[in-house]
C-alpha cells in the first residue's frame, strides 16, 4: 500500500500537538504489510498554524503550504464556532469559497471547538457528563466563548492546558471512543454552509483506511 501523507493547516497550537499526539501513536503501530514504511502520517509543520480560525487566516495558510506543496494533500481543520455564529462573516466569506477560491478543499470542523473534539476521546462517564452540562448551558446549539465554557470542560479533564495533552491521550482505546462517539457532535449550522467536512470523520476514515483492523 502506497504510504498516505497529510499536510494539515490547522487553527492553533492545540490541534498541531494533538496531530503529533497521533503521529507517535501511528509510529508505534504494526505496518499492516510487514513493511517498515509507516502507511499513513498527518504532517504539522509549525508553520501550517493558522494561529486563527478566521477564513482569512487560515486561506492565507493554505495557499503558502500549497506553493510549498503542490503535489501533497493538504487539509484544512478547524473549529466551527466562528462559522456557526458569523463572527467577523466567515460564515458569508466561506459561502464564497467555492467561487472565490475555487482551489481550495473544503475545510474539516471541530462541532464546535477543539475541546468538544476532545471530549469525543472520552470514557463513557465523562461523555455522558460532558453532553449533560453541554446540553444544559445550550453550548450545543449555540457554541460559547472560551472563556465561559472552558470552567466547565476542565472539571472533566482537569490537567488540560491549551496547546499541551498527555502523551498516552491518543491511543487504540481513546480512538475507538471516538469512532463510537462522532454521531453525538453538535449538528446546528443556522447559516446552512454547505461544502463542510468533520475532522473526526475523516480521521477515523484514514486510520481505517490504513489499519482496517485496528478499531475494529
Amino acid at each position: 500500500m502506497k504510504p498516505v501523507r497529510h499536510i494539515i493547516v490547522c487553527e492553533g497550537e492545540s490541534e498541531w500537538v494533538y496531530l503529533q499526539r497521533l503521529q507517535s501513536f501511528i509510529n508505534s503501530l504494526p505496518t499492516p504489510d510487514g513493511t517498515y514504511e509507516v502507511p499513513l502520517q498527518f504532517i504539522p509543520p509549525a508553520r501550517a498554524i493558522a494561529k486563527s480560525g478566521k477564513f482569512s487566516s487560515v486561506i492565507k495558510n493554505y495557499r503558502a503550504r500549497f506553493r510549498e506543496n503542490k503535489n501533497s494533500s493538504i487539509q484544512v481543520w478547524v473549529d466551527f464556532d466562528l462559522y456557526h455564529r458569523n463572527d467577523n462573516k466567515n460564515a458569508d466569506l466561506y459561502k464564497l469559497k467555492q467561487t472565490q477560491h475555487p482551489n481550495t478543499p473544503d475545510f474539516h470542523f471541530s462541532f464546535h471547538n477543539f475541546e468538544d473534539f476532545l471530549a469525543l476521546h472520552f470514557d463513557d462517564a465523562h461523555f455522558n457528563e460532558w453532553k449533560r452540562i453541554f446540553h444544559a448551558n445550550g453550548h450545543f446549539n449555540t457554541p460559547l466563548h472560551e472563556t465561559d465554557y472552558m470552567p466547565a470542560f476542565k472539571t472533566m479533564l482537569p490537567a488540560y492546558r491549551k496547546g499541551d495533552l498527555p502523551a498516552g491521550f491518543v491511543s487504540k482505546d481513546s480512538l475507538a471512543r471516538l469512532k463510537k462517539n462522532t454521531a453525538s457532535q453538535p449538528r446546528s449550522n443556522p447559516e446552512n454552509l454547505r461544502n463542510i467536512k468533520n475532522f473526526a470523520d475523516f480521521l477515523i476514515n484514514q486510520i481505517e483506511t490504513a489499519f482496517p483492523t485496528l478499531l475494529a
